[in-house]
């Protein structure tokens, strides 16, 4: 594992702990997130902002469904929702009736989808940060291409600011599950963000790319998009993007 993945206050103690380089693959963390997301304050009304933007009739694809905190509500409200989600153990949330909408795919791989008349993309919980500009570029152009049904796309992220305030900051979490250390940092390259969740047995990793709204406008208005501004406060923005022609 490389150094630049584990903090440097970490490091030492990282030699007597599992390193799990994917945390959301990890049943554990996975049920630590789950727990932690739930209580999150930053999120509490995005679920009534994105029904704003669809009805029942509408089909929505939610990219990174995770353990179906936004899946689930609106699959048992009756709305026409899909996901992708990688995580086998974040799947293992989503709601047994829905499973079967919610595909094992990343965003990169969203081509593969079988369903084809979306018409509405979602990704909540700040999920595109774990996805670089580029790799939002390449689907986007896609979507542009493959998938003329679809006519918006909404989604969240923290703000750079967020990220540097609290860089190098230990802090933690006590749940059912135990004490957990987090932390957010720049690998090497100061060009990704890396996150350590750290409890008595276990380091797990996630890597994450920072969004600005300057840079979300700049790629939007590259590939010909409406940018419309949802939601903004110091820490987070909930942005919509509109597609030609709709």
């Amino acid at each position: 594992m490389p150094n630049d993945l584990i903090h440097k206050k970490f490091q030492r103690r990282s030699n007597q702990l599992e390193i799990v380089d994917n945390l959301y693959d990890d049943a554990t963390f996975s049920e630590y997130y789950r727990l932690v997301i739930d209580q999150d304050s930053l999120l509490e009304n995005d679920l009534d902002i994105y029904k704003r933007y669809f009805d029942k009739t509408v089909s929505v694809l939610e990219i990174g469904s995770g353990t179906g905190r936004i899946f689930n509500h609106l699959f048992q409200e009756g709305y026409d929702i899909y996901g992708i989600e990688p995580s086998a153990e974040m799947s293992k949330y989503i709601d047994e009736n829905g499973r079967d909408r919610v595909y094992p795919l990343t965003l990169q791989e969203a081509e593969y989808l079988p369903k084809r008349d979306i018409e509405v993309i979602i990704i909540p919980a700040t999920s595109v940060s774990l996805f670089s500009l580029s790799d939002l570029e390449r689907f986007l152009e896609y979507v542009k291409q493959q998938q003329p049904s679809i006519k918006r796309i909404i989604f969240d992220f923290l703000k750079e600011d967020f990220f540097i305030d609290s860089m190098d900051i230990i802090q933690s979490h006590t749940l059912g599950l135990g004490k957990f250390y987090y932390v957010n940092f720049f690998d090497r390259s100061g060009e990704r963000i890396v996150y350590n969740l750290v409890n008595s047995e276990k380091l797990g990793i996630s890597v994450k790319y920072a969004y600005s709204h300057a840079s979300v406008q700049t790629l939007f208005e590259k590939l010909g998009m409406a940018f419309n501004v949802i939601l903004d406060s110091d820490r987070y923005t909930m942005i919509e993007g509109v597609f030609n022609g709709h």
